[in-house]
């Protein structure tokens, strides 16, 4: 693997603009390369002329960025170091205080804590249950700092890593020994090179844990602590990416025998034909494939956070040592697929598989065993990611008792896109308990009372949602707007609903605000759409900022992460989100008018809704990693991955790129030309005032990226 790449796979994306600039710096030397290549072409003759002293015309520029990364990598890496042994000490001391004021309450005295305030006795039952409390807490503190801890370390040594690769390479490319004389004499003396306080806080953290907060039990203690080898992470990922390239492949076939088997189904002899059956059956397929679905598009959305650098486990609060990333959540939607394909193809030819059993018996199957894994509290399958999940689904459902997290309020969005998941459940229980065997529109017909509560399910969590943030905050913006958007939403919901009452009554007279209630709802409708869309690209995503300092991205923001920054890209997506937040009118155009079927229609919007909200979860995390605008969290630093140092094989994997990398940039020949010694004197002079240019635009990039750096943490 190249190192570049490796770079951007191991970083901590707070720190992205901190790294050395290394695809910049080989940008530079093979341009440097480029122009020696240009000078020796046309003084071929000139053979008296040592190669350093000919290098030395084209790589001022060189040298003086890799020195301005030096002094930008020594402050920051002091600047951290010093938080690192700052924390440390608070930590410990107050560990230590916490301990000292509990002793004290149980010998029955009443005591002052830090801030003077009065700590009455406590009773000796309770004080081993505070002290288990205090040790546990504490715990939790320092696993989160001997994290940042391996993460400063590796900081250290992947900025090491980077210059050696690229003075090396400078040598290789230049044919000289002035990048290892660089090397030796700048880098290898260094601060962050020979600094070995990290080192000594690691060891500290360690002692402290083991002796202090396990009694002694060093085992036990390092696996609170210890990150996983990186050798162990490689192999995981590469078994990983197996499963997903396996699953995938069987998901995408059993998808295509499905069709073709949908095809041939009609010419199937049987005396049980599936017509009667398909409108249940495929409400209850859909709703466990919307969910596979999502998870699919939620493992492209951790893939594009990753590579963006967007720390999604930070803004989430997710557990570090033990989360699903995109290749595992990938495997286990496209494994559902896979399941969920077979049982459709039972369901399919479920005359000749099973003639005894009701066709719709297999899409309840498969129901029961999804939900019921999905539900099942034994620790297996991702029981940590289900029992988060769960946990999180509590707290949106209890809204707003309690106080609202990002992850609260970003998982009740994609239950407000996932409507469909929710009604289709309802739809189940209603059809599989009830009316089997008299058709499905008893389940589904307008004004069941139940389904209108649960159609306003979703919007009332995020309306609970913002007021409770605005009793929280006291502030009336965003928070009440926000609310007033969700409302909109019921309010449209009820309205369509009081629609289909009375176009199935056949009662035209009814209207609302002297309008036809249809009428209503259609006005209703919109306004809400053009309501969630401006709320969307303006506080969600933070377009159209009007307070950007630099106007560099007109009608979007400072900062764009997703796809080099290409401002296009941006625009087709706010123009996509118009486009399908407006799929409600599909519904209207051809489901009310009996066109098509409404639940196929209803298939074709929820599977396009989650597109959407696909779409807007890139946007919305970006956001809220640059800018934090939701408030949602402090910043604090956390990173996963770990680095070691390279192998012999990816030594020589380097070196064949470095040699692919030359080869690219090596003329196939050399013209010979003879010049005189002044027109020789008169370009050598022409290519240093190229080299004096080119480093002053090498300061002013360098310059650009100090003012830039930090901007995400």
């Amino acid at each position: 693997m190249k190192f570049g790449t490796e770079l951007q796979a191991h970083l901590t994306p707070e720190w992205r603009q901190q790294y050395i600039e290394y695809e910049g710096l080989k940008t530079l030397l093979f341009s440097m390369l480029d122009k020696k290549q240009e000078y020796q072409e046309d003084y071929s003759d000139n053979e008296e002329e040592d190669p350093d002293v000919l290098n030395e015309q084209f790589d001022h520029s060189f040298f003086e960025g890799v020195m301005s990364e030096i002094k930008r990598i020594n402050v920051f890496y002091k600047e951290k170091e010093s938080d690192a042994q700052t924390r440390y000490t608070k930590l410990t001391s107050e560990f230590h205080r916490q301990l000292e004021l509990l002793h004290h309450q149980s010998l029955g005295k009443e005591t002052s804590d830090i801030k003077g305030k009065k700590v009455v006795a406590v009773h000796p039952a309770r004080i081993k249950k505070l002290e288990s409390k205090i040790y546990e807490k504490f715990r939790m503190a320092f696993s989160e700092y001997y994290l940042n801890l391996i993460l400063l370390q590796n900081y250290q040594a992947l900025n090491y890593t980077g210059f050696r690769k690229i003075l090396k390479k400078y040598d290789k490319v230049m044919e000289s020994k002035r990048g290892k004389k660089c090397f030796a004499a700048h880098v290898r003396g260094s601060y962050f090179e020979k600094s070995k306080e990290v080192e000594k806080l690691i060891e500290s953290t360690e002692k402290f844990v083991t002796n202090t907060l396990e009694k002694g039990d060093r085992n036990k203690a390092m696996q609170k602590l210890r990150v996983p080898p990186l050798s162990g992470l490689e192999l995981h990922e590469h078994s990983t990416t197996f499963k997903s390239g396996l699953m995938t492949g069987l998901a995408a076939s059993i998808c295509a025998v499905v069709i073709l088997a949908s095809l041939v189904q009609d010419k199937i002899q049987t005396d049980k034909p599936l017509e009667a059956d398909t409108i249940p059956a495929l409400v209850a397929f859909r709703s466990t494939f919307l969910l596979f679905f999502f998870t699919v598009l939620i493992s492209w959305n951790t893939y594009g956070w990753r590579n963006a650098g967007v720390n999604h486990i930070l803004i989430f609060e997710i557990d570090p040592r033990n989360h699903l990333n995109y290749l595992q959540l990938l495997t286990a939607g496209m494994l559902f697929i896979f399941l969920w394909g077979i049982t459709l193809l039972l369901y399919i030819f479920s005359p000749l598989v099973a003639p005894a059993m009701k066709p719709e018996t297999w899409p309840l199957i498969f129901f029961i065993i999804v939900f019921g894994l999905f539900l099942l509290p034994a620790p297996i399958f991702y029981h940590r990611t289900r029992f988060w999940l769960l946990r999180r689904i509590f707290r949106i459902f209890t809204a707003p008792i309690f106080p609202v997290q990002f992850a609260d309020f970003f998982i009740a969005d994609q239950l407000n896109s996932l409507a469909t998941v929710l009604l289709d459940i309802s739809f189940v229980f209603c059809y599989y308990t009830t009316y089997w065997s008299q058709g499905d529109e008893k389940c589904t017909e307008p004004g069941i009372w139940y389904r209108i509560l649960i159609a306003t399910l979703p919007p009332w969590f995020r309306f609970a949602q913002s007021v409770r943030r605005y009793f929280t905050t006291s502030d009336w913006f965003p928070h009440l707007v926000n609310a007033g958007k969700y409302f909109s939403s019921i309010v449209v919901i009820i309205l369509a609903n009081v629609a289909g009452i009375i176009h199935k009554n056949k009662d035209g007279d009814q209207t609302l605000l002297g309008l036809d209630i249809f009428a209503a709802y259609v006005v209703v409708a919109c306004i809400s759409t053009l309501y969630a869309y401006w709320w969307d690209i303006k506080m969600d995503w933070g377009f159209l900022d009007h307070t950007s300092t630099g106007h560099k991205n007109k009608y979007l923001r400072d900062e764009l992460l997703y796809a080099g920054g290409k401002k296009f890209v941006y625009f087709i997506i706010m123009g996509l989100d118009l486009v399908l937040r407006c799929v409600w009118t599909i519904n209207i155009s051809l489901a009310d008018w009996k066109f098509v079927h409404k639940q196929y229609v209803i298939t074709g919007t929820a599977l396009l809704e989650a597109l959407r909200r696909a779409v807007w979860n890139f946007i919305r995390l970006e956001n809220e990693h640059l800018n934090n605008c939701g408030q949602f969290r402090a910043v604090r630093d956390i990173n996963v991955r770990v680095i070691t140092e390279h192998t012999k094989h990816d030594e020589a994997k380097d070196e064949d790129s470095d040699r692919e990398d030359i080869k690219k940039r090596t003329p196939s020949g050399t013209r010979t030309r003879k010049l005189s010694r002044a027109k020789s004197r008169r370009l050598s002079e022409a290519s240093g005032a190229s080299s004096k240019a080119s480093t002053q635009a090498t300061a002013v990039d360098l310059k650009l990226n100090l003012n830039t750096a930090n901007t995400s943490v």
